[in-house]
């Protein structure tokens, strides 16, 4: 069964990386440190919060007129600390190089409103008039170099500072529901399952964020993927939002994960009266 806590000596190389430095990982590198990836692997240390929405007001707001045109940007908060995030990004390349198109972590962090966080890849095949691939590519090694992190990494370069992705290899993240009367519904509070679909060269992208966040040169303690239509351009058009929380930031503000409160959902919190 895999565990991400196999992947913490090569971890470690990562995290020792200096800002010129590079390693190279290989798909030989990740099956000596774990078996190749299970259906489900236990990780305990992330919480994600699928209750957070973000509010964006536009015409109307502060002017003469009677209303307030006001769009909403539903999404996820992950709270982690860096060194679980490269576990989880050996795991992803692991992903990758074993051949598989999906697989998911099982989140046992009481905290966590999402119990599940599954990685689909697409694998995008090239067709050609009547011609029909049988087979895809295969992927063996990955060499990895930091690169500066900013708040928003996949937007495009003029906020990134470095150009991380293409538009068409950004994420899309999505709720799920394992119960099927919430599936489809759309109903938020239920969701208790993310779902990144990514590309391959989308996935090695995510992984290099993964390991970049917590460089000690190039790093950074918040990251955001927002939508193109409601915010910096950071993932694919249909993708809810994403944010990442590390300790330091403004949302983490605790010293461990243990220490995190979760906001109440809006129905449960007390409501001023109107006028």
């Amino acid at each position: 069964m895999t565990d991400l806590k196999d992947y913490a000596p090569l971890s470690e190389k990562v995290a020792a990386l200096e800002a010129e430095g590079d390693i190279l990982i290989t798909a030989e590198d990740l099956d000596a440190l774990a078996g190749p990836p299970d259906d489900l692997a236990d990780c305990g240390d992330l919480i994600i919060d699928t209750n957070y929405t973000r509010h964006i007001g536009s015409a109307g707001t502060g002017g003469d007129r009677p209303f307030e045109i006001m769009d909403q940007s539903p999404g996820f908060i992950t709270y982690v600390e860096p060194e679980t995030l490269r576990r989880v990004g050996l795991w992803l390349l692991h992903l990758l190089f074993s051949g598989r198109h999906w697989a998911g972590l099982t989140l046992t962090h009481p905290l966590s409103r999402a119990k599940w966080l599954y990685v689909q890849i697409n694998h995008v095949l090239p067709e050609r008039g009547f011609l029909t691939s049988t087979g895809g590519f295969s992927y063996s090694a990955y060499e990895h170099w930091p690169q500066e992190v900013r708040r928003h990494p996949f937007a495009d370069p003029a906020m990134s500072g470095v150009e991380r992705v293409e538009p068409e290899d950004r994420p899309c993240f999505a709720y799920g529901w394992s119960t099927p009367d919430y599936n489809g519904r759309m109903d938020q509070r239920n969701a208790d399952q993310i779902i990144m679909d990514l590309t391959p060269r989308g996935l090695v992208a995510m992984a290099a964020l993964f390991f970049d966040i917590g460089h000690k040169t190039h790093g950074h303690d918040e990251v955001d993927m927002e939508p193109p239509h409601v915010g910096f351009a950071a993932t694919h058009p249909r993708s809810i939002e994403a944010r990442f929380w590390m300790p330091g930031s403004m949302g983490f503000y605790a010293e461990t994960l243990d220490g995190i409160t979760l906001p109440p959902w809006p129905e449960d919190r007390p409501q001023p009266p109107f006028d």
